[in-house]
């Protein structure tokens, strides 16, 4: 389904049981952003344009991950505050209360970033706001934040049969994610205002939107960003970047104060980039799934990557490989510098690496934790690549968490057409590593390329905080 640039609307039915479709009034976002934290205030006005008093459903997005935390429903001066209930308990208080002719508020989430706020007995005239407040955290990537609040539901494929009005058999709620659209003519009637104050710890390098107009005012510490007048349609995802990073690796500290106590956050920020000289050198163990899972493009892939591995690491690292299958073998008896006859020594045994046997994992494991170190000052860096396809999974992350040295990490490849995710997330997360999967029909290369730019150049090791 292509996509759109439309203006939703409320889905209204009156007291006589007329359908309706009318726009909000207006929708208020205020955004207060500390570190990688937001704390984001939406307010959606509406208003009953009618004679007669009214119910109206409105679907709306926000972002997947944020954690909604209040709502408050305000009319004339009275402010109601909304409690958390389940689902079905909070569905029958909605239904009591419009049977005794009660204005009443209900917010219910559809999917993870689909809430559907739904509100009765509206007199007419009357002007309510719903006030809904969220908790998220920004993405942060090649030195920049970058802050979205989506603004529209897109339209949806539904497949199935239809079972009732919109609905079907394979999504029997699609009626309650597909908002309605307003006509071209009422586009004027729905407004968004944004405001967004970033206090990030350092200045800012640059700030920017790909999708809207912004004005941008600085006022000491803290930037100030609004949506210019003329962007306030909302038709699209708000999208806000901003760098932080700059030549020298950075750290700061915000602080906040309320009735909870005082509270703190250290940030370490990156450089853009680093000098050979300033990254910390490396002893990286490739651990390598040779059982008979791995056979044919599994296998192939997994070598391919273990080039692109070797031949990107800095010059000062040491490695060596592990591979595991009935038996474990091994490059080497201790880790190798990192030369081009080492690196050849390399290429020569991944090339004849064959697959067959069981998948004993665990084994490689105890033989990973049992390799010399010979070069100190190294962080040891393990790199699994598996499919992670085996039974016995609480014993090699019980391994890894008991055995796994506290300067150590752990980074887990997930090759295959549908690797064990659980697993690998698990090893990456107990290991203080990253997880990555590659599907067997796909290109490894950009894939290899993030993964390794995220493991290749620690420069920050042995942090102590006094």
């Amino acid at each position: 389904m292509p996509a759109t640039s439309t203006i939703q609307g409320i889905s209204a039915t009156s007291a006589d049981g007329k359908s309706l479709i009318f726009p909000l009034k207006h929708t208020e976002v205020n955004v207060k952003i500390a570190g990688n934290l937001s704390r984001v205030e939406v307010k959606q006005e509406f208003e009953n344009p009618l004679t007669q008093p009214l119910e109206a459903v409105y679907v709306f997005p926000l972002p997947d991950e944020a954690a909604v935390d209040e709502m408050e429903i305000k009319i004339g001066e009275v402010l109601i505050k909304g409690n958390i209930k389940k689902r079905k308990e909070a569905q029958e208080i909605y239904q009591q209360a419009k049977k005794q002719g009660r204005t009443a508020g209900l917010l219910e989430q559809e999917r993870d970033n689909i809430f559907t706020q739904s509100l009765t007995n509206i007199k007419p005239g009357e002007q309510i706001t719903v006030i809904i407040r969220y908790s998220d955290s920004l993405k942060f990537e090649g030195g920049n934040y970058e802050f979205v609040f989506p603004m529209v539901v897109g339209p949806r494929f539904i497949p199935g049969q239809p079972i009732g009005e919109g609905d079907t058999d394979l999504v029997p709620d699609a009626s309650r994610i597909t908002p309605p659209v307003m006509p071209p003519e009422t586009r004027s009637g729905h407004d968004i205002n944004v405001t967004v104050e970033i206090d990030a710890g350092v200045p800012l390098q640059a700030i920017n939107s790909p999708t809207h107009r912004l004005d941008i005012q600085l006022e000491g510490s803290i930037t100030h960003v609004k949506l210019n007048n003329s962007d306030t349609i909302p038709n699209k995802d708000l999208i806000i970047r901003y760098q932080v990073a700059g030549k020298n690796t950075q750290a700061t500290i915000l602080t906040q104060q309320d009735e909870r106590g005082t509270h703190f956050a250290l940030y370490f920020i990156p450089a853009i980039q680093y000098q050979t000289t300033e990254i910390v050198p490396k002893d990286v163990v490739f651990l390598m799934d040779t059982s008979g899972s791995q056979m044919g493009a599994p296998l192939l892939q997994s070598q391919e990557l273990m080039r692109r591995f070797i031949n990107g690491l800095n010059p000062q690292d040491t490695f060596t490989i592990i591979d595991f299958s009935d038996v474990t073998q091994k490059l080497s008896p201790s880790p190798l510098t990192n030369t081009p006859s080492n690196r050849q020594k390399a290429m020569d045994y991944i090339n004849k690496l064959q697959a067959n046997g069981g998948t004993y994992l665990l084994t490689g494991i105890e033989e990973v934790l049992n390799f010399p170190v010979t070069f100190d000052g190294r962080l040891r860096s393990v790199v699994l690549l598996t499919d992670g396809y085996i039974g016995n999974e609480n014993q090699v992350l019980a391994a890894v968490q008991e055995r796994l040295k506290k300067s150590d990490r752990l980074y887990s490849f997930g090759v295959g057409s549908s690797p064990n995710r659980f697993l690998l997330n698990r090893l990456a997360e107990v290991g203080r590593g990253v997880a990555q999967m590659v599907r067997q029909d796909e290109d490894p290369a950009p894939v290899a390329e993030k993964f390794f730019r995220q493991i290749n150049n620690p420069v920050l090791t042995n942090i102590q905080v006094e």
